[in-house]
C-alpha cells in the first residue's frame, strides 16, 4: 500500500469524523435536549450537581461562549473518525450501518460507564437512576455517532483497505 492511499484514507476518516461531530451535536440536542426536564429537575436532581453547573462560579466554559461545546465536539468527532479508520478491519465483511453500530457500541464502552461512574454518580451526587437515563442517552448519541461516521467513511468506499 502507497502513502497516497494511505493519506486518502486519512482525509476520508477526518471527513467521516467530522460528519460524526455533527451528528453527535445533533443527536445531543434530539437526546440531551428533551430530556432536560428531567435531569435539571430539582425534583429529581442533586442540589450538588444544579449547584456545579448553574450557580458557582465561575460557570461551565460554554456559559461564556456558546461556540465551545459544538467545537468540541467537532474535534471529538474527528478523533473518532480517525480512530474508526484504525479499526476499521475489526469490522471487516460487514454493512456500513452494523460496522457504525458496532462503532458506536464500542465508544460508549469505553466512555460512558466510566464517566457516569465517576463524574455524575460519585462526584456529583446524581441519583442513581438518572445516571441510568443517561447511560441510555449516551448509547442514542454514541450509535448515531458510530453510525455517522460509518457511513461517510464508507460512502463509495472502491479501495482496500489494508
Amino acid at each position: 500500500m502507497n502513502l497516497n492511499i494511505k493519506s486518502r484514507s486519512l482525509v476520508r476518516a477526518t471527513f467521516a469524523g467530522f460528519a460524526g461531530g455533527l451528528a453527535w451535536i445533533g443527536a445531543m440536542m434530539l437526546f440531551f435536549g428533551p430530556a432536560q426536564a428531567i435531569l435539571a429537575n430539582p425534583d429529581y436532581q442533586s442540589q450538588k450537581f444544579l449547584y456545579v453547573v448553574g450557580e458557582l462560579e465561575p460557570l461551565p466554559r460554554a456559559f461564556e461562549a456558546w461556540w465551545i461545546l459544538p467545537l468540541g465536539l467537532i474535534i471529538i468527532g474527528v478523533i473518532y473518525g480517525i480512530v474508526y479508520h484504525f479499526v476499521i478491519k475489526a469490522f471487516a465483511g460487514m454493512h456500513w450501518r452494523k460496522k457504525g453500530v458496532r462503532f458506536g457500541l464500542v465508544a460508549w464502552a469505553l466512555m460512558v460507564p466510566w464517566f457516569e461512574f465517576y463524574l455524575p454518580w460519585n462526584v456529583m451526587h446524581e441519583p442513581f437512576m438518572l445516571v441510568i437515563l443517561e447511560m441510555v442517552l449516551w448509547l442514542c448519541v454514541l450509535l448515531i455517532t458510530g453510525i455517522a461516521i460509518a457511513g461517510v467513511y464508507e460512502w463509495r468506499n472502491t479501495e482496500e483497505i489494508a
